[in-house]
């Protein structure tokens, strides 16, 4: 299935307000944020008929999240 240049265009503009309006709150979002940026190149890279760089998301790996500091009691 092939993809009008129009239609990219529309997905690309989408995908960047999507990404423009996301607040970040926990993990959840920040993996959808990551997915909605790997789309976002995915579509600039269709735009301009280039192969895109895909990063499947099993092979991906995952953030490392920093810890806390425990209050003094």
């Amino acid at each position: 299935m092939s993809l009008s240049k129009r239609t990219v265009e529309m997905l690309l503009d989408l995908v960047e307000i999507k990404i423009s309006y996301m607040d970040i709150a926990d993990r959840e979002d920040a993996r959808d944020l990551q997915a909605l940026e790997r789309c976002r190149a995915e579509l600039r890279a269709l735009d301009r008929q280039m192969p895109a760089e895909v990063v499947a998301f099993a092979n991906a790996a995952p953030a490392r999240r920093v810890g806390r500091r425990r209050a003094a009691v």
